[in-house]
């Protein structure tokens, strides 16, 4: 390269000195020829190199000219000398044009595939817009990033996530091999943080690889199966940038070349990252939209649930009034047992107030207002009291009640009365649900530290969907029924909130409809004792 730019000087040289054997031949014919063969000569050196060259095979000429042929007709020299030099300048002037023409054809060739790079960016982009804001699915969106890649920008291409709880979830991969796809769907664990995917989630910021070696991929992979399929699928260059929007990183795109052997530039770099903050703001727009429809049914659901209860509400008020005004105006005309009148009106009323409590419960609750009373109890002697208050209920129904108490080792600190209400509750809940015949099973011992109450009934059971709903306010596994029987449906609620009150927890189980249920209070010994010292 560096002996390029001298090929036509040598031309030159070599060219007068044939110009000089060809004119020594001829005159030894007796041919003169004075500067026929010095002008030929001349010609080609300024035509293969313009005016450097024309110009020295002029002057080798002239010195040639007088060192071998002797001194020649001045006219004729100077004829020589002017056509010759005439002819160096017009030379030189067409090789520098055409030098310019060349090079404005490069810069406008330059220009014009600059510009078709361009058009072909923003097509992508534009595109990209397009499908972006087609949908306000979430994972179809996912899915739209990967596709939008390839083929047009890479080989294979890899959508990652971060989710609520930190950890990092592969949602979208698209491949020119489906199986290479396959065996790429999930995200390599990367519990240290080697790879590059990890650090672009953790800065922010995006890592170009315009080769891939396999030095370097052997300290990202994480086991030797990762580094075999990193291996198998044979990357060649690769992007990684990170899926930004609002100040929050959602997650990062990969993309790789392999097969097609191309290697990514900067340009390259900055159209990825281009259509990444296009795909993270629709990205969260999506998870915005999907946040508004979860809690628009929400809403809704609460709106049902509120309707519902209202309707509960306004039905089981209702029953105890009417109850009482019938036998008031039954009353008054003295035909009917009066005591019998008056114990109808006192259960009636005793109803009523028990709704009353339960609702003034659960706006306690909701407030923060509901207060324990802890003293010094014996806990076996609560339960006793609250099974003998439902024991009548159970045997005009006809169900058994099989009650085994074991009192703990000494007394414990809790509220009596809140005690009392969550026993009650759950006694007559599986009371009330319990066909006649059935079996109602209450056993209170000490696990450890822990006194332990079970209560269990071969009612009618919950299905396994409704489980997690049983201690829900206004939630009724079947309200039809549950109407039938009465009640809000705060009970359990209302229990639930007075475990925790005493620093307990409560459990559900049941293996299905007509199976029974289960319910498991579990009480710290130790935190009541603590609770009612403070």
């Amino acid at each position: 390269m560096r002996l390029r730019p001298l090929l036509p000087y040598g031309v030159a040289l070599l060219s007068v000195v044939v110009a000089t054997l060809l004119r020594l031949a001829l005159e030894a014919f007796g041919v003169r020829l004075p500067f026929l063969t010095f002008f030929l000569a001349t010609i080609i050196s300024a035509w293969l190199g313009g005016v450097g060259p024309g110009a020295l095979a002029l002057g080798l000429s002239l010195a040639a000219n007088a060192a071998l042929f002797g001194a020649s007709d001045r006219t004729r020299t100077a004829a020589f000398l002017v056509v010759c030099t005439v002819i160096v300048l017009l030379y030189g002037s067409l090789r520098a044009a055409k030098g310019r023409a060349e090079r404005a054809r490069e810069s406008e060739l330059e220009a014009r595939r600059a510009a078709e790079a361009a058009r072909e960016r923003a097509s992508f982009l534009a595109d990209g817009n397009v499908l972006l804001t087609a949908s306000l699915d979430y994972d179809q969106t996912l899915s739209t990033v990967a596709g939008l890649l390839v083929p047009r920008l890479a080989d294979w291409c890899a959508v990652d996530v971060v989710e609520p709880d930190g950890t990092i979830r592969r949602s979208a991969v698209a491949n020119r091999d489906p199986a290479l796809a396959r065996a790429t769907s999930v995200y390599p664990p990367d519990p240290d943080g080697r790879h590059p995917r990890t650090a672009v989630i953790r800065t922010g910021r995006s890592q170009l690889f315009a080769e891939v070696t396999d030095e370097g991929l052997v300290s990202i992979a994480a086991n030797a199966e990762h580094l075999r399929v990193m291996r198998e699928m044979g990357y060649a260059s690769a992007i990684i940038v990170p899926l930004v929007a609002r100040g929050r990183t959602l997650g990062a795109i990969t993309c790789a070349t392999m097969e097609s052997g191309l290697h990514y530039t900067t340009d390259d770099l900055a159209l990825v990252e281009n259509l990444a903050v296009r795909a993270a703001l629709a990205l969260d727009n999506a998870r915005l939209y999907r946040a508004a429809e979860a809690a628009r049914a929400e809403a809704e659901e609460a709106n049902r649930v509120k309707d519902e209860f209202l309707s509960v509400v306004s039905h089981e008020l209702k029953t105890p009034l009417a109850s009482t005004f019938g036998w008031l105006r039954v009353a008054r005309t003295g035909k009917s047992d009066q005591a019998r009148a008056f114990d109808t009106m006192e259960r009636s009323m005793r109803a009523q107030a028990k709704l009353i409590e339960d609702l003034l419960d659960v706006s306690r609750i909701v407030a923060g207002r509901l207060r324990l009373d802890p003293r010094p109890i014996e806990l076996a002697r609560v339960v006793e009291a609250a099974v003998d208050t439902i024991r009548p209920e159970s045997e005009a129904k006809g169900v058994r009640l099989d009650v085994r108490v074991t009192p703990p080792t000494g007394p414990v600190v809790g509220d009596a009365d809140r005690l009392q209400q969550i026993v009650w509750n759950l006694v007559s809940n599986a009371v009330k649900f319990t066909p006649p015949g059935g079996r109602v099973g209450v056993r209170l011992h000490e696990v450890g530290s822990d006194a332990e109450l079970v209560v269990e009934d071969t009612g009618k059971g919950v299905t396994k969907e409704f489980l997690p709903h049983m201690f829900e306010r206004f939630r009724q596994a079947d309200p039809v029924t549950s109407r039938d029987k009465g009640g809000l449906g705060l009970g359990l609620a209302i229990t639930r909130h007075l475990v925790g009150l005493h620093g307990g927890r409560i459990t559900v189980a049941s293996d299905g409809p007509g199976k029974g249920t289960t319910f498991t209070v579990v009480l710290p010994v130790s935190s009541l004792a603590a609770n009612g010292s403070s």
